[in-house]
């Protein structure tokens, strides 16, 4: 399989990496003057028999066109969500054929990328490696070995084959969600209010660092889901929400600072991540749900509460 992944940032570094390792042949399109400074890799894997701990370089093939005569089977979207619809857009012409993998955040559901494409062609995912590039421009990435997918009605399944098989070829298992779009909308509810604490304590080790801070945290999140409820979504089909909403706030807390402060995976965020790389996108995440939240009438007063912090946040 070839495949063409847009954007050379965090995510897509890190899959890149992983194909390409595997043996697949892995190109990226870049759509700005200057890559970022990510070549040099720390990893942890926790893919079963890989390495655990590997300091290696990525220099893929990186280009900033390409024509229809390239023969790409797969691209890979790995922008940020509010870039992804514009990216498709630019490339289109060039992949006539190739399945297209959305592997980004979503809030807004499928209507803008189904005016551009017909169902057939697309799968949808969800990146669950994590990463930040620390001061000496090393990506220091955690590679889960989970990688979420999901097939939307009209999708293609023997595209949907192809793609799995593809990543179990990488050593990656598969984390079927039976509606990802759904599952995208709590996903990003949750990232809203620990992105929302973070932004509004100033760091990820500032949002955990108090109970009065990891208290705040969830009770945005709480907010958030609220938000996913009156959408329509039954937030009692997903785990991650049963979770949150159901488990008394204290250990809930523990569990939050328990997951960043004393976990390897934990720590390694707050030595480098995507968080501290990328404010404005971070403000999207909590933005996103917050208007949202307006637009419907849904209180969400724990999560309203950050915004005038979070407005004057530029770094």
């Amino acid at each position: 399989m070839k495949v063409l992944i847009i954007g050379r940032g965090i995510v897509g570094t890190i899959y890149g990496w992983a194909l390409s390792e595997a043996g697949i042949d892995v190109t990226h399109v870049v759509r700005k003057d200057g890559f970022p400074r990510t070549d040099s890799l720390d990893i942890l894997d926790l893919r079963a028999g890989f390495p655990k701990r590997l300091k290696t370089n990525y220099s893929p093939k990186t280009v900033r066109g390409i024509t229809s005569s390239d023969g790409f089977d797969l691209v890979i979207v790995a922008t940020k969500h509010y870039q992804a619809a514009q990216a498709i857009q630019q490339y289109w012409a060039g992949v006539p054929g190739a399945t297209i993998l959305l592997f980004t955040a979503n809030w807004d559901g499928t209507e803008e990328f189904d005016r551009i494409l017909p169902r057939s062609s697309v799968l949808w995912g969800y990146a669950k490696a994590t990463g930040g590039v620390d001061a000496r421009g090393v990506l220091v990435a955690t590679v889960d070995p989970a990688v979420r997918l999901g097939i939307l009605e009209g999708s293609n399944p023997d595209k949907f084959k192809a793609v799995s098989e593809m990543f179990q070829t990488a050593g990656f298992t598969l984390d079927v969600k039976p509606n990802i779009i759904e599952w995208l909308w709590v996903h990003h509810a949750i990232n809203a209010g620990g992105i929302g604490v973070s932004l509004w304590a100033g760091s990820i080790a500032e949002a955990t660092r108090s109970f009065r801070t990891l208290r705040l945290g969830v009770s945005a999140v709480r907010d958030s889901l609220r938000v996913v409820a009156a959408r329509g979504v039954n937030i009692e089909n997903y785990p991650e929400a049963r979770s949150i909403l159901n488990t008394l706030t204290w250990l809930a807390c523990l569990a939050a600072a328990s997951s960043i402060r004393f976990t390897e995976r934990g720590r390694r965020l707050l030595k480098a991540s995507h968080f501290a790389n990328s404010t404005e996108e971070m403000k999207r995440f909590y933005f996103d749900v917050l208007n949202t939240a307006e637009r419907l009438g849904v209180p969400v007063p724990h999560l309203a509460s950050l915004r005038e912090r979070i407005d004057h946040r530029t770094t």
